[in-house]
């Protein structure tokens, strides 16, 4: 069953990314999806900082063939990209990737402390529910 993992109340949406990413890359590759090539292209600089803790990724253009070797993605786009099953998207856009098919294994989504962003959160909170999906929550004010 394909679960979805929400962390709601992020101070910090980007820097929790990366740190999200770093963490999820270790179980299994990982796809960061944006609506904005802007919040793409800024998590690209982002995961080179600080050098040390440089985390191996690509901007994948979605309409290319999926790299098979590089175990995290960034990609945005209007049309969700036909995924492995077995791969982690860390959804960083309003998209509901319920409708993927196959969907994603697991599903990781950010949700900041804005009211409006919580709302939306509570949608597709409704919506993975409805299709089945196993869902868990963890309430990160003052953690994260």
């Amino acid at each position: 069953m394909p679960k979805v993992t929400f962390y709601t109340h992020v101070a910090r949406p980007a820097a929790f990314a990366c740190r999200l990413a770093a963490r999820a890359v270790r179980e299994s590759r990982v796809l960061i999806w944006s609506d904005s090539l802007e919040t793409i292209m800024q998590l690209d600089r982002d995961l080179w900082q600080p050098p040390e803790q440089f985390l191996p990724h690509e901007i994948w253009q979605t309409e290319d063939a999926i790299p098979s070797e590089t175990p995290l993605l960034l990609a945005s786009g209007i049309d969700l990209p036909h995924l492995p099953a077995d791969m982690t998207v860390l959804n960083l856009s309003p998209d509901f990737w319920h409708t993927a098919e196959p969907a994603p294994a697991r599903i990781l989504e950010i949700i900041s402390d804005n009211l409006e962003d919580l709302a939306d959160a509570r949608l597709r909170f409704q919506a993975y529910r409805k299709h089945g999906f196993d869902i868990e929550h963890f309430d990160m004010h003052d953690k994260a």
